[in-house]
């Protein structure tokens, strides 16, 4: 269900970049997204890490344990997060540099990165927790968590912003 809403949520981003900025501003948005998407696997990588310690010791009702570990999880992915921030807005254009030499494909994808960071210091926590309550069997929250983002706040905001901001509009959404 996730994968499915994911999934809706690109085709939208790329219906909105094409329609309001055309195939460089969909080249930008494929820059900007390899760059997340390096962060955002460190942090998959990190909540992965946590789910069987934090599965086990919900089991065994060592909550402290458990307590512990997410408290770690989320602090460790909030500096992963925060870095993805501060790289996107301090050296977007040197990143872009490294995927393009055309210089309005390196504007653009800076331009989007430097947008799409703009709350990926709170991502990191959004992210631990669904995992967190995946992983101590509460699945039904987990879903709402990752829904309640794309399904109720994202794809309202393809829709709307666009409309009036255009190819900005898209990236404010994400």
């Amino acid at each position: 269900l996730m994968n499915l809403c994911a999934c809706f949520v690109v085709i939208l981003i790329n219906k909105g970049l094409q329609k309001h900025g055309g195939d460089l501003a969909i080249g930008a948005y494929g820059i900007a997204n390899r760059v997340i998407f390096f962060f955002v696997m460190i942090v998959m990588g990190i909540n992965q890490g946590m789910q069987p310690i934090a599965g086990y010791n919900y089991g065994a009702r060592q909550f402290e344990r458990v307590n512990k570990v997410l408290r770690l999880t989320i602090y460790a992915a909030t500096i992963v997060t925060t870095c993805t921030f501060l790289v996107g807005v301090f050296i977007p254009e040197f990143i872009a540099r490294i995927f393009t030499t055309d210089k309005e494909l390196i504007k653009q994808a800076a331009n989007g990165l430097s947008l799409l960071v703009l709350a990926f210091p709170f991502v990191g926590f959004q992210m631990v927790t669904v995992n967190f309550f995946q992983s101590i069997g509460k699945v039904n929250r987990s879903i709402f968590l990752s829904l309640t983002r794309q399904v109720l706040m994202l794809i309202p905001l393809l829709i709307i912003l666009p409309k009036y901001y255009g190819v900005e509009g898209v990236w404010y959404s994400m």
